[in-house]
């Protein structure tokens, strides 16, 4: 038996973690064949971070023989520590502006129909922001139009004889996407962190060692966070360093070490996004109570955050949900939204 099998008898198959999985591999490669890896090594290298993990189940190798019901152990530390590497080794942005571009799901706070045939409706939107290195921002904005929310609200939608618009709180929704606007954000900060603005100059003078980073982090939301919810406000504006700013790489990176010894960021397991894309899912408390928490789906390959969601709000129905359509630099300049 060697090495590989034995960590397989021991622990199960490695899941597929870019970072981990190739370090342990390379690691017994360089061992020469005659020597027998500690088995102390093998458990320090698959386990070196499972301060947040998940169980799930995992086919076993070609030719292996597993017991049933056998699970690995994916650690959400390590995902995030792989991240937080792979961010890190992006090249320093040469191009004109920063860009991200979401499409934005809510329900419509209010029933719409007549009689019974009483059915909930989903507002989708576009949006993108643009931020040049001289700190001048645009932002762009296009609605999508609105439908039915659910299978059972479709079917509500056509026995009221399927209208493609509706009145409501004083406003007129529409099924058809409306024309986009593009706008220059003057006379306020053009980001904000917990509430508090920020300037692309600020951003980018953020700290790219973790520790430090939380601890600016912290000092810049504790006067505004609600009493007992200062954990959940930290990790809700590290999170916004990821995909929400033009955080540099060595910054985004820091964000990422820092999510990872937070104690309130749960790991969730593998996910999909409203577009399809896998990625792994984290959550954690935004308020002092536990009923609003915030979701990221984030491919760790990539570094990118595919998208948020928001439940439990107050006032809010259904989930608030962002996708990430696209994040980074480039040098095309601001326009007007297109349809995706």
């Amino acid at each position: 038996m060697d090495e590989l099998e034995k960590i397989r008898e021991l622990y199960g198959e490695p899941p597929a973690d870019p970072f981990l999985k190739a370090r342990v591999r390379e690691r017994l490669a360089a061992e020469p064949r005659r020597r027998r890896l500690p088995w102390t090594t093998a458990v320090a290298g698959l386990a070196a971070a499972m301060a947040v993990t998940v169980a799930v189940a995992v086919p076993g190798t070609p030719g292996e023989v597993r017991p049933p019901g056998q699970t690995a152990t994916v650690s959400g530390r390590s995902i995030l520590l792989a991240a937080a590497a792979t961010a890190e080794a992006d090249p320093v942005a040469t191009s004109a502006y920063w860009r991200v571009r979401k499409l934005y799901r809510q329900t419509h706070p209010e029933r719409l129909g007549r009689g019974e045939n009483r059915y909930w409706v989903v507002e989708s939107r576009l949006t993108e922001q643009w931020a040049a290195r001289d700190g001048r921002v645009w932002s762009g904005s296009r609605t999508l139009g609105a439908r039915p929310a659910s299978g059972a609200d479709t079917e509500a939608w056509r026995r009221d004889g399927a209208p493609t618009e509706w009145s409501s709180r004083d406003r007129v929704l529409s099924m058809s996407p409306e024309k986009g606007r593009l706008t220059a954000v003057t006379g306020r900060a053009p980001f904000s962190m917990a509430g508090r603005g920020m300037t692309f100059e600020q951003i980018q003078g953020l700290p790219a060692d973790p520790a430090a980073l939380k601890a600016r982090v912290t000092e810049a939301v504790r006067e505004g966070a609600p009493t007992g919810a200062l954990d959940g406000v930290v990790a809700d504006a590290l999170s916004g360093l990821l995909w929400s700013k033009p955080s540099p790489p060595d910054v985004r990176a820091a964000a990422y070490r820092a999510l990872a010894e937070l104690p309130n960021v749960r790991y969730l397991g593998e996910a999909v996004d409203e577009r399809g894309r896998k990625g792994a899912a984290f959550s954690f408390t935004v308020q002092a109570t536990e009923t609003v928490r915030r979701t990221l789906i984030i491919d760790s390959a990539s570094s990118q955050v595919l998208s948020s969601t928001v439940t439990g709000r107050p006032g809010v129905v259904g989930d608030q949900v962002e996708v990430v359509l696209d994040a980074g630099w480039t040098d095309d300049p601001p326009a007007v939204p297109g349809l995706p």
